[in-house]
């Protein structure tokens, strides 16, 4: 018998309405983010939403004008493909404020990697830093990492979808939990989240995309350094919002915080399902 999958899984995170938001403000445009962003949104026939995030403040003198933004990151954008949908808006209000209004309009909210100070949205978001040389990170693998809870369904999505529309192979990272973990699952009345073997879990979304080439790799103990390393050959790494282990305030699991940190390509964070 063939595992059943959510169809909400599958059209989730791509839904028609959804965006792939890029936030700008009074400071240097981010070139690299801007560019990711808008080839993610072609790459995934989607509409790119650049909102420019303005401070509430009451002296209009102090408030940056985002006309000039506006038309420089278009001009970015477009000069990756001319047929890009994009929308523009001018948002007051704090950070915070602002990612959780566009959060239901998201399908993808992209940010700097080096911005940690910026809050990490309830959506899928995308961590950015300095791009690789495009023609050699076209050739590089989509890495996903499991640990078998129910976010990793939603990290497979994202990554099948980006495998197949990059046309390139997908590394599968399992990490077991240790038998510790295990036992207080059963202590505090949860069920063991790996009784399904990485195989059967594969199987469904391997029959929807079948073009896609996938390698799998299956250890015991904490995937971060594993992930860590994969992520210097990879052209993006995709990990659930959080797994089985401890989170932070951000509702982020140690495998997803520690990545959107270390990690040495795009890492997009998957949004609980």
């Amino acid at each position: 018998m063939k595992p059943e999958l959510s169809t909400d899984l599958i059209t989730s995170e791509w839904s028609a309405n959804g965006a792939v938001v890029v936030c700008i403000d009074g400071s240097p445009l981010r070139h690299d983010v801007i560019t990711w962003a808008a080839e993610f949104a072609h790459r995934h026939n989607l509409w790119m939403r650049i909102v420019f995030a303005a401070p509430i403040t009451t002296d209009p003198n102090t408030s940056a004008s985002p006309t000039g933004l506006f038309m420089e990151a278009i001009q970015i954008a477009e000069s990756v493909s001319p047929d890009l949908r994009i929308r523009t808006d001018l948002i007051s209000g704090e950070n915070t404020a602002i990612l959780t209004a566009l959060t239901a309009e998201a399908a993808l909210i992209v940010t700097p990697q080096d911005d940690l100070a910026a809050p990490a949205p309830r959506c899928s978001f995308a961590k950015v830093g300095r791009p690789r040389e495009s023609i050699a990170a076209a050739a590089l693998p989509v890495v996903v990492g499991l640990d078998g809870s129910a976010h990793s369904e939603s990290a497979l999505a994202i990554a099948f979808k980006e495998a197949e529309a990059a046309n390139t192979e997908l590394v599968v990272v399992h990490a077991a939990p240790p038998e510790g973990e295990l036992r207080r699952d059963f202590a505090s009345g949860h069920a063991p989240q790996h009784s399904t073997p990485l195989t059967w879990q594969l199987s469904g979304w391997a029959t929807l995309y079948p073009g896609v080439a996938i390698r799998q790799i299956e250890f015991d103990g904490p995937s971060v350094a594993i992930l860590e390393q994969l992520s210097t050959e990879a052209r993006l790494l995709v990990v659930g919002r959080r797994g089985r282990g401890s989170f932070d305030d951000a509702g982020l699991g140690t495998t997803s915080s520690t990545m959107i940190r270390n990690a040495h390509c795009p890492v997009i964070v998957a949004s609980e399902v």
